[in-house]
């Protein structure tokens, strides 16, 4: 609710983009305006019933109505401070702060919240009405402020709702909760140096990664093996359709940096030339080379990162973002704590800015989201269930309206001891 209609367009055009929903007035609480203050000419979230009458008859009319409609979990009055609290103008502020208040006070499902636009202090004449009769409901200044405290709030609520219906995130935090250590004298996780908070690792060859991934489920490309031209050759006929070649090679993780890739290959000639300049590759660049990997196309898609690490402090965390070969320039990822489950995994979904290129953009079909979800969710299982797996990076991911598969895959494990 405003007290202009400027501020009602500035506020329908800025909330959105804090996270919160303005649900539309419903037609009853509409009706209900109406036959109040028959000369509103708009209804609608946000409303200014400014001018419809005098403020504590329209306010009050505006408020009930809308209070009493059961669509709304937070009112907010969005009226500027008072300037130096100039009496006449306080006065016109608390009046209007009453109404709000008459509405929510025997409705404690409903929040009350002042926002002012403006900067300056607030009146203490209206805090201290917000602080006896309001209860203590909050006074913020600033739009964008207001309405991101108010999502995250609303954020707040929601997770712990879920918390006490399903437990908490991890079983373990039980326990930790009831611990009285104080912050920073915990002995350092199992493996980790305490000095550097690293632990020793190995990185497994490719063809090793996909083979652990896809035991914990997790939907990943064919690959075959081979340690020369006409070994690739014959395995590209096997799978008869355009290839890719991979370079398979000790130390290497990321194989487009020193060109170790060849893509889209169809016949055998090119198969064959591919083959030997990729194994040509490795010496020049002082690999130890094992191989080549020959895999099949994946469908053409949305590419997406989907990785996991364990941090030292956290645990293992696991992350969802867009690009594919451009996702440290694109930097737009999701993080969360493992293990996750399908509905926080389509959350991660939604967060990130390019969300939108999952529905289909430009005639597009969607993606299966349900399936990029459940391979988040496979991670964080494994991430749970595997102390040993410290880091996976899946990139690219593919994912099409006929699934999500990852194309390229890289498993970190920690290093075992001699015992």
């Amino acid at each position: 609710m405003t007290v202009s209609t400027g501020e009602g367009s500035l506020i329908a055009d800025l909330a959105p983009s804090t996270g919160v929903d303005l649900p539309p007035i419903p037609e009853a609480a509409r009706s209900q305006i109406l036959a109040a203050l028959p000369t509103m000419g708009y209804v609608g979230n946000p409303l200014d019933p400014w001018g419809a009458a005098d403020p504590p008859t329209a306010y009050r009319a505006a408020f009930e109505a809308m209070a009493g409609s059961g669509a709304y979990d937070v009112l907010v009055l969005v009226h500027d401070f008072p300037y130096r609290s100039l009496p006449s103008e306080v006065a016109t502020a608390n009046e209007v702060v009453d109404q709000l208040l008459a509405a929510t006070r025997d409705r404690p499902q409903i929040l009350p919240v002042y926002v002012s636009l403006t900067s300056g202090e607030p009146p203490p004449e209206t805090k201290a009405v917000l602080d006896t009769d309001g209860d203590g409901a909050p006074l913020l200044r600033g739009a964008m402020e207001a309405f991101r405290a108010i999502a995250g709030l609303a954020t707040w609520e929601r997770r712990r709702e879920r918390r006490l219906a399903n437990g908490p995130w991890r079983p373990a935090w039980a326990a930790i909760a009831a611990d009285r250590t104080s912050f920073g004298a915990d002995p350092s996780p199992l493996g980790f140096d305490s000095r550097t908070g690293v632990r020793p690792s190995i990185t497994l060859a490719e063809v090793d990664s996909l083979e652990l991934l896809r035991a914990a489920g997790i939907r990943t490309i064919d690959a075959v093996p081979v340690v020369d031209a006409d070994g690739a050759v014959d395995a590209a006929r096997r799978f008869g359709g355009p290839v890719a070649l991979k370079l398979d090679a000790t130390g290497l993780d990321h194989k487009t940096d020193v060109g170790g890739v060849a893509l889209g290959l169809s016949a055998g000639a090119s198969v064959a030339e591919a083959a030997r300049l990729l194994l040509e590759t490795g010496p020049r660049h002082g690999l130890a080379v094992r191989g080549l990997l020959v895999q099949p196309m994946a469908t053409p898609g949305i590419e997406l990162l989907v990785g996991m690490r364990r941090d030292p402090l956290f645990g293992p965390v696991v992350v969802v973002g867009l690009g594919g070969t451009l996702t440290e320039l694109l930097d737009d990822v999701a993080i969360r704590l493992a293990p996750v489950d399908a509905a926080e995994a389509g959350a991660m979904l939604d967060e990130l800015r390019g969300a939108r290129l999952l529905a289909g953009v430009r005639g597009a079909p969607p993606v299966d989201r349900d399936a990029v979800a459940s391979m988040i969710v496979a991670l964080g299982r494994l991430a749970v269930e595997r102390a040993d797996v410290l880091e996976v990076d899946l990139n690219p991911v593919v994912a099409s309206g006929t699934g999500a598969v990852a194309v390229d895959a890289l498993v970190v494990l920690e290093a075992m001891g001699d015992g």
